[in-house]
């Protein structure tokens, strides 16, 4: 009876049945919107930022009733998926990759592309899909239908995405956390799922630069749906790298030598990262909030001038030149000009960013010796560099937080000064660590652009 309702289903009728399925369902999705009067976009479908079915709101109607329109739709995708996977030789527990957020458009690609494989008709075939050959020497063995190895890479590659942008998309999308679990344990998962899809696809001939190779397949292609759909933008990215590839290849080697050891079981294998992800992610949501770590990032210059002439520039400056650097170019935000209101404890310095404004109430005024001041409001910390407009991660909101601000002046023999920059901040990226080495970095370089710009200015006022 499970054989006769889960016949293989073809790729062309899989393709046809589920495009025509989702044009129904858009549609559908477009009338609720209109009913309610709601906003209606093709970004829901991809974007886990974006998804109003992950997002209820007051309206409990409007996101009751987008649910039951989808159900039925996610029954019968999963009845297609699973004859669809049973054509492909597949493993039917693939079907979970259809109910990641986000990503699961991705594995429909990826369960449309993969060929159908016959099954040898004087052969019973056990579970698993493996079937009894013999080989060269006469010995019996369990194997998979051959399958080119480039096939292989490529299919591996595809479902090994969809299990890095599902997490995503419930890390981000459902979640807004960009914690551990998302940059320590995903990548290791999706490496893992990446490495065990293809050894699954590739038995008996699968060698680590097979796999390898799948995984940088996997990457390239979660790298390009991020930049594509607007989930992040390339800054956020290149800074995420250095951390999560090494990760990833740690994942991919490991998936690689379990799926090698245990052989016929690798269906066994290919549910390991479906049990592990919700528990990865959803362990570090219900660990006890912490008092977020504030520190200073201090940098200093040696200016040409007496205190009583440096102090003049520090209070505000004139517009700094277009920012050249590699750094402010790629979308950090860079500092242009300094104003104040009024003078002592109490006014408020406006200091204007690419990308904002920082208002700063002064909290200690000491003219030639200390100017500080606290943050009440401050501009995104960059500007995403992404293929469209208006993009706005999550990760700018909050993430990166200045709490307070100070300017030191020490006279020095000469009539010189030390000019010391002083911010405080705090992240709520994790690893904290590591990426508190980027935040210093680019603190570091914005206080040199103004210390050198008010080294240069006061120096100007003496001569």
């Amino acid at each position: 009876m499970q054989r006769a309702l889960l016949k293989p289903l073809a790729r062309g009728p899989y393709v046809l049945l589920g495009v025509a399925l989702f044009a129904v369902k858009t549609l559908l999705d477009w009338r609720v919107s209109l009913y309610f009067h709601r906003p209606f976009s093709p970004l829901f479908y991809v974007s886990p930022i974006d998804a109003p079915l992950f997002r209820p709101d007051d309206d409990r109607a409007y996101w009751i009733t987008l649910w039951a329109v989808a159900l039925p739709f996610l029954g019968v995708g999963v009845f297609l998926t699973l004859r669809r996977l049973r054509d492909a030789m597949l493993s039917p527990w693939l079907t979970a990759l259809f109910f990641v957020p986000f990503a699961n458009l991705l594995f429909f690609v990826a369960a449309a592309v993969a060929p159908t494989r016959a099954r040898p008709a004087a052969m019973d075939l056990p579970k698993g899909g493996l079937y009894r050959h013999a080989d060269a020497s006469g010995t019996e063995r369990l194997d998979l239908p051959s399958r080119s190895v480039n096939a292989s890479i490529f299919l591996a590659g595809l479902l090994g995405s969809v299990v890095g942008l599902g997490a995503i998309g419930i890390s981000v999308g459902l979640m807004r956390s960009y914690g551990s679990a998302l940059m320590l344990g995903a990548p290791v998962i999706s490496g893992f799922a990446t490495s065990t899809f293809f050894v699954r696809l590739h038995p008996g001939r699968s060698y680590f630069s097979g796999a390898a190779l799948a995984t940088l397949v996997s990457f390239v292609i979660s790298f390009g749906v991020i930049i594509g759909f607007a989930i992040e933008g390339l800054g956020c990215l290149v800074m995420a790298l250095p951390l999560i590839v090494p990760v990833v290849a740690f994942g991919s080697f490991i998936g690689y030598v379990l799926a090698n050891e245990i052989g016929g079981r690798q269906n066994v294998l290919a549910c390991v990262p479906f049990l592990l992800m919700p528990g990865v992610l959803g362990a570090e949501q219900g660990e006890p909030a912490r008092e977020l770590r504030v520190d200073a990032v201090e940098s200093v210059v040696i200016v040409d001038a007496p205190p009583a002439v440096v102090w003049k520039r520090v209070v505000s400056f004139p517009p700094l030149p277009p920012p050249d650097e590699p750094l402010f170019r790629a979308g950090i935000a860079a500092p242009l000009r300094a104003t104040i209101d009024g003078e002592g404890a109490g006014a408020i310095r406006r200091c204007e960013f690419t990308t904002g404004t920082f208002v700063e109430p002064i909290v200690v005024w000491s003219p030639g010796h200390e100017l500080s001041f606290s943050v009440r409001e401050q501009p995104d910390p960059m500007r995403e560099m992404t293929l469209w407009n208006n993009v706005r991660p999550p990760h700018l909101d909050g993430y990166l937080e200045t709490t307070r601000g100070q300017f030191v002046l020490e006279p020095l023999p000469g009539g010189k000064t030390r000019l010391i920059g002083r911010t405080w901040y705090r992240t709520r990226m994790e690893p904290e660590a590591y990426f508190r080495t980027w935040g210093d970095a680019i603190i570091h370089r914005i206080h040199l652009r103004v210390l050198r710009h008010v080294a240069k200015l006061a120096e100007a006022d003496v001569r």
